[in-house]
């Protein structure tokens, strides 16, 4: 168990690090060693040299090339030259396995590579897979690896050159009509729109993937700064962009075209398409994050309660990738282990009680237990609401579960505090990985740039199941001000556990009363008896963009006995 923990803490920043090196033979070394340092903050001339990123490329790839010798006992034949031709003429480059005993034709599984990486991926789980009876083809999107094109971010050509490998393994292997598609991250979202769009592909696996792109891109109006910039840089540096990514992108940041860019965004998003899964009736598993700041919780449950197909969802620790990405080095996992029982179960319909299992689970915080229920939303939710008080001259504000009956307005100035989601990706890896969370003292929160609320000590436990959703009443100066809220479990000494957060940003109100609504990401967590619970409200967060990066505002927050400020938690 604790080897497993620690191969969780390294190897995103392996990923990261094959993203920075690059692979596919169109990129500068310098340049990528140079973008590197920049996103992490160090020098390039540092551990982060080329020389360094290559050898992290090459340790990995060793890993997987080791994994992959150990299954492969000649039980299947290995092909990696194939070549399939998209509509357009695009040369789509992929691996094909096929079992060498058993009676064909067989069910088969595609994978589609992750962003950044290539076909070469999910050659350990094809190869459990093959030993199995399935025939298994992994391929590169267009853009990626050894395939031609421009990187059509899940677009209309995707969906194409999927249609096309259906047609070449129709043609050309030995399977019959059932077929999986599957993926990781920039995979999980083409496959479940996949599934939505190509009838016959039969099932789908989708891991760490998006409900809606719009919202992983651009929640509560506000862009994912970090995550943002990583994506296009790895894409750049490991692939062959389409222009209109990057420039997307950069609209968002620049509050510019905006209606645009979530249309085109909206466009490749699986909850376009919900309709016509829920026609066809074919069934998915989703397994995503509660620490995942790129494609957050909060945008894929909204999706799979939309779903009426048969459907389960795994909401596990971690952030993006972290709790799924161990299966492409063979390395046995919850998330995996259910994804071969689907596979087994509908493509050849054995009985290994994948559903009976719950169809809902959520591992709970700094825990390896689940909490499991029946559907989503959980039809025994009860809903707990605190209510905020304002802070004193010398005291912070307060928050109780009876209602406010003190009038008070709070002034805060723009400005970062020590209330933080942390250092960017780091503190994500080691929150989500290895359970060492973002702490702060939050007596020490500087009340001039930050609302602060504290409870007193609970005498009975709160399990968070869910959004914790905050509400208030500001007025700003600023046209557009940004806010990021934070949630601490708060101990003895005050010392704050962040537990969830969650950001917005108004367009329009300068000088108006203005309802501000915030929804916290969605977490399984247990406020034991005795500690405190914590909230804190500033305007700056690494992790995200800002309307003006430099601009000095002041917001208001109003408390009245009429309109309350309350904190809501979906509990049981």
């Amino acid at each position: 168990m604790k080897m497993q923990k620690i191969y969780r803490l390294f190897l995103p920043l392996g990923v990261f690090l094959i993203v920075a090196c690059g692979q596919n033979g169109n990129q500068n070394s310098n340049n990528s060693a140079a973008v590197l340092g920049v996103l992490s903050g160090t020098n390039s001339d540092a551990s982060a040299s080329p020389e360094a990123l290559r050898q992290t490329n090459a340790n990995l790839s060793r890993d997987i090339q080791s994994a992959f010798a150990k299954e492969n006992d000649g039980s299947f034949s290995f092909d990696d030259s194939i070549v399939v031709t998209s509509n357009d003429g695009t040369k789509i480059a992929g691996n094909l396995f096929v079992p060498k005993s058993g009676t064909g034709p067989f069910p088969a599984v595609i994978f589609v590579n992750s962003w950044a990486l290539n076909e070469y991926e999910y050659i350990v789980p094809a190869a459990k897979l093959a030993k199995k009876g399935y025939v298994v083809f992994s391929y590169s999107t267009r853009g990626f690896g050894a395939s031609e094109g421009l990187i059509n971010v899940a677009g209309p050509k995707d969906i194409q050159d999927l249609s096309a490998i259906v047609d070449y393994l129709q043609a050309n292997a030995p399977i019959n009509s059932k077929i999986a598609l599957s993926g990781i991250s920039y995979g999980a979202g083409i496959a479940l729109l996949g599934l939505s769009k190509e009838p016959r592909i039969t099932t789908a696996v989708a891991m760490s993937g998006w409900g809606s792109l719009p919202d992983s891109l651009y929640g509560n109006q506000t862009p994912r700064l970090v995550w943002g910039l990583l994506l296009v840089t790895a894409g750049y540096i490991t692939g062959r962009m389409d222009p209109i990514i990057a420039e997307n992108f950069q609209k968002l940041l620049d509050t510019r075209d905006v209606a645009a860019v979530l249309a085109w965004a909206s466009e490749r998003s699986p909850n376009s398409a919900v309709a016509a899964l829920n026609a066809s009736g074919k069934p998915v598993y989703i397994s995503n994050n509660s620490q995942d700041n790129l494609f957050q919780p909060n945008q894929i449950l909204p999706y799979f309660e939309q779903l009426t197909v048969p459907k389960k969802l795994d909401l596990n620790n971690g952030i993006h990738a972290t709790a799924e990405i161990g299966g492409i080095l063979g390395i046995d996992n919850y998330v995996w282990t259910n994804a071969y029982d689907w596979f087994d179960y509908w493509l050849k319909g054995v009985q290994n009680g994948i559903m009976s299992k719950p169809k809902v689970s959520i591992q709970r915080r700094f825990s390896d237990a689940r909490v499991t229920y029946s559907a989503w939303p959980n039809p025994n939710k009860v809903e707990r609401t605190y209510h905020l008080r304002p802070m004193g001259l010398l005291s912070p504000g307060k928050i109780t579960p009876t209602a406010n009956t003190t009038n008070g307005t709070d002034t805060i100035l723009s400005g970062g505090t020590s209330a933080t989601t942390g250092v960017p990706l780091l503190s994500e890896i080691l929150d989500g990985a290895v359970s060492v969370p973002v702490t702060t003292n939050v007596n020490l929160i500087d009340r001039t740039n930050a609302m602060v609320y504290i409870s007193d000590k609970l005498t009975s436990p709160l399990k968070l199941r869910g959004k914790t959703f905050y509400k208030g009443r500001i007025n700003s100066s600023d046209n557009a001000p940004h806010v990021v809220v934070y949630l601490y479990e708060v101990d003895v000494w005050g010392t704050g556990k962040l537990i969830s957060h969650g950001t917005a940003t108004l367009f329009g109100v300068k000088g108006k009363d203005t309802d501000l609504n915030v929804d916290l990401q969605a977490v399984a967590h247990d406020f034991p008896v005795g500690s405190r619970l914590a909230l804190a409200i500033d305007n700056i967060d690494p992790m995200y963009a800002v309307p003006k990066p430099i601009s000095l505002y002041t917001t208001a927050f109003k408390h009245t006995t009429s309109t309350a400020s309350t904190l809501r938690f979906e509990s049981e």
